[in-house]
C-alpha cells in the first residue's frame, strides 16, 4: 500500500495539523508560506518520506517559507527521508528520528534567511546519513542547535553559515563519522559531548571570511568531553576564511 499526502499551505495565521500513517512508503509533500505556523508530522512505519526528491535532482521538495513557525517532524522507523528546503526566520524545529538507515538532506536558510532559528534533533539509532546546512551564505543572525544522537554507524554532516551559532550534540555511539563546520561568524560556540570507541569527528570553527570586523569583539569557542577509544579527532580553529 502506497500513501501520498499533498498539502499546499498560504497562511497569514496559525495553524496546526498532524499527519499520522502506518503503512509502508508514505510520502508527504509539502509546499507552505506565511507565518505563525504550528506544523505536526508524525510518520510511523518502513520507507516514509518528507519532500519529493534529494537535492541532487529537479523536482519541487518539501518547501517551508514564513517566521514564527513550529515545525515538528516525528519518523519512526527505518529507511525514512527528510528532503527540502526550509525558510524561517524566529521559528522553531524539532525533529526526533527513531530507527535505522535513515536519511535527511535539509538546506535551511537557502536562497532566503534563517534568523533566530532554534533547532532540536533527537535521533536513535544506526547507520542513518544526516546533511544540514544552515545559513547559505551567512543568512542566519542567529542559530541554537542542539542535538542528541544515540546509535552505531551513523553519519553526521552539518555547515554552518551564522552571525552567531551556539552548536550544541550529545553523541553516544560507536564507529559513527561527524563532520562540523561553523563558519562566517562572528561568535560562534560549539560544546559536544562523545562516548564511544571507534570515532571519527572533524570539527573546522572559522570566525568571518575576512577575520573580525574592526571594533567588533569575536569569539571562538569548542568546548568538547570526549570518553573513547581508537578514535580519530581532527578540531580545526581559525579567526579568518583563509
Amino acid at each position: 500500500m502506497r500513501n501520498k499526502l499533498f498539502i499546499t499551505l498560504c497562511l497569514s495565521l496559525g495553524l496546526t495539523g498532524f499527519v499520522s500513517a502506518g503503512a509502508d512508503d508514505n510520502e508527504i509533500w509539502l509546499q507552505q508560506s506565511g507565518d505563525n505556523l504550528v506544523l505536526n508530522f508524525t510518520q510511523r512505519g518502513y520507507g516514509n518520506k518528507v519532500g519529493l526528491d534529494d537535492f541532487s535532482g529537479t523536482s519541487a521538495d518539501m518547501i517551508i517559507t514564513g517566521a514564527s513557525n513550529t515545525f515538528t517532524l516525528v519518523q519512526d522507523g527505518d529507511n525514512n527521508k527528510l528532503y527540502g528546503p526550509f525558510l524561517a526566520d524566529s521559528s522553531t524545529v524539532n525533529l526526533t528520528f527513531t530507527g535505522d538507515s535513515n536519511s535527511m538532506d535539509w538546506n535551511v536558510g537557502y536562497q532566503g534567511s534563517a534568523d533566530n532559528l532554534n533547532m532540536l534533533g533527537t535521533v536513535t539509532g544506526s547507520s542513518n546519513t544526516f546533511d544540514i546546512d544552515v545559513g547559505y551564505d551567512a543568512s542566519a543572525e542567529y542559530l541554537n542547535w542542539d542535538l542528541v544522537l544515540t546509535g552505531d554507524s551513523n553519519v553526521f554532516t552539518t555547515k554552518i553559515d551564522s552571525d552567531n551559532a551556539v552548536w550544541n550534540w550529545t553523541i553516544t555511539g560507536s564507529s559513527n563519522d561527524i563532520n562540523t563546520n561553523q563558519s562566517d561568524a562572528t561568535d560562534n560556540s560549539i560544546t559536544a559531548v562523545l562516548t564511544g570507541s571507534t570515532n571519527d569527528i572533524d570539527i573546522i570553527q572559522k570566525s568571518g571570511t575576512t577575520g573580525c570586523p574592526t571594533g567588533q569583539s569575536c569569539s571562538g569557542i569548542i568546548d568538547v568531553s570526549f570518553v573513547t577509544s581508537n578514535a580519530n579527532i581532527d578540531i580545526v580553529q581559525k579567526d579568518s576564511g583563509e
